[in-house]
């Protein structure tokens, strides 16, 4: 008995010991496939779907002018006596600006003015002797007629007097000069371009489809190369209702207040018409796959620890995000950066996640 009770106090202790061996073999293995697992997992960065603000833009280009443009020039032929002015010269209306050699119609003005008194004084003597009846009738109208062109004559010879002096017919700067002093002009040639650059105006070719979305009044958001990091507004102050049979387009045209004088006439501008707001479940644009030839988005959403593969539909789609109309809600984890690696079911490690608020607000260019 007490060698039998020997054999089984050691067939005990060999079971223990072997549980205790098969225990901690296990334990090992656990491990070691776990640190396996948490060392193939993919890294990833996430954004949260959230909802923002969408806006309706047209986006178009032009070329800005001035909403007052007034070429000048001379009414009469003569040599340039004068230039009161220059290029960047600011003027107001009534302002001489260039003066012609006026010898030769101040001469005129007082011959006219001459004549005149003399053709005056017969025909005041006419009518005297008309109501007297010593003279006939057609003595009365030819010394009548005489006074008309008298009359006429002189109003001619004083305004070619006047029209010697060019004068600003409005408030600007002067952005073209054509003479010189001693200079010979003809009437009609251009000397002098003035504009009025307090106000400006785009005239834009939208296409047809735009027709139904535009109306007047409808904000406009105007950049210029020359002032990249501003922007300037203005609104729609016209609408051509025709449609043009050959281009498919209609136009319209814009107003954009400018009393400081930054914006300049012929510019190039790019215009972005607001045609309205909404709001919707956004994500961030790095977040959209697309598949290869189609135009079906999907994007991968973090699913406890893996990226699980969804086909969206979106709507716009903005600069730094998209509208998504459906396949997402708000809240869900959305895989941003490190998508190239994964498919769906992959395991994955977030690095960073990015906070739903960042999607809040304005941002982006429609398109």
């Amino acid at each position: 008995m007490k060698k039998s009770g020997r054999y089984v106090v050691i067939a005990v202790v060999l079971v223990a010991i072997g549980l205790v061996v098969f225990l901690l073999v296990k334990q090992r293995a656990n491990r070691s496939t776990g640190e396996k697992t948490v060392q193939d997992a993919i890294p990833v960065e996430t954004v949260l779907v959230a909802e923002r603000e969408f806006r309706d833009e047209i986006h178009a280009v032009a070329t800005l002018k001035a909403q007052e443009v007034s070429p000048l020039s001379s009414k009469v032929p003569g040599n340039v006596a004068t230039v009161l002015v220059d290029i960047g010269t600011r003027v107001k209306s009534g302002d001489i600006l260039l003066e012609l050699d006026d010898t030769n119609f101040d001469l005129g003005a007082k011959q006219a003015e001459a004549n005149f008194q003399q053709a005056d004084r017969q025909y005041e003597r006419a009518c005297a002797l008309l109501a007297e009846k010593v003279i006939p009738q057609s003595r009365y109208d030819a010394a009548e007629a005489a006074y008309a062109i008298a009359r006429e004559a002189l109003a001619m010879a004083r305004e070619h007097l006047r029209n010697t002096k060019i004068r600003a017919p409005i408030d600007g700067v002067v952005v073209e000069r054509n003479v010189e002093v001693g200079q010979a002009v003809a009437p009609g040639a251009q000397v002098l371009r003035i504009v009025n650059q307090s106000s400006m105006k785009i005239d834009v070719d939208l296409p047809e489809k735009d027709f139904g979305r535009v109306s007047p009044n409808l904000s406009a958001i105007i950049s210029v190369d020359a002032f990249q990091e501003e922007v300037f507004h203005g609104q729609i102050a016209l609408i051509n209702p025709m449609i043009s049979p050959k281009t498919r387009t209609f136009r319209v045209r814009i107003e954009i207040p400018n009393p400081s004088g930054t914006l300049a006439d012929g510019m190039f501008v790019r215009v972005c018409l607001v045609a309205g707001k909404k709001n919707a479940m956004a994500v961030s644009r790095d977040a959209l796959q697309r598949l290869p030839g189609s135009g079906t988005y999907y994007v991968f959403v973090v699913d406890g620890e893996k990226a699980v593969k969804r086909t969206i539909k979106t709507g716009v789609i903005m600069d730094d995000y998209a509208e998504i109309v459906d396949g997402l809600s708000e809240g869900e984890n959305v895989v941003a950066s490190g998508a190239g690696r994964l498919r769906s079911g992959t395991a994955v490690v977030v690095s960073k996640s990015a906070e739903g608020a960042e999607y809040v607000g304005e941002g982006g260019t429609a398109k």
